[in-house]
């Protein structure tokens, strides 16, 4: 969780100045429809307990993305 392992979506959405992935306080980065919690977002803690509250925010806000 130091390192940030974006590589596969650098160019594609917005990352800060560590390499970790921007998204917005429902998970969602730059590009609609792609979203990123855990490790790989930009944060203040990296936490397990973190990590598994913003998979529950993520997969919400996916829900509600995909129905429209």
């Amino acid at each position: 969780g130091t390192l940030p392992n974006t590589d596969l979506v650098k160019g594609l959405i917005r990352l800060d100045a560590n390499g970790f992935v921007v998204t917005d306080d429902n998970m969602q980065t730059s590009v609609p429809g792609v979203f990123a919690a855990g490790d790989i977002r930009s944060k203040l803690f990296r936490q397990i307990s973190t990590a598994v509250g913003e998979g529950a925010t993520a997969s919400y806000a996916i829900e509600k993305y995909l129905e429209g």
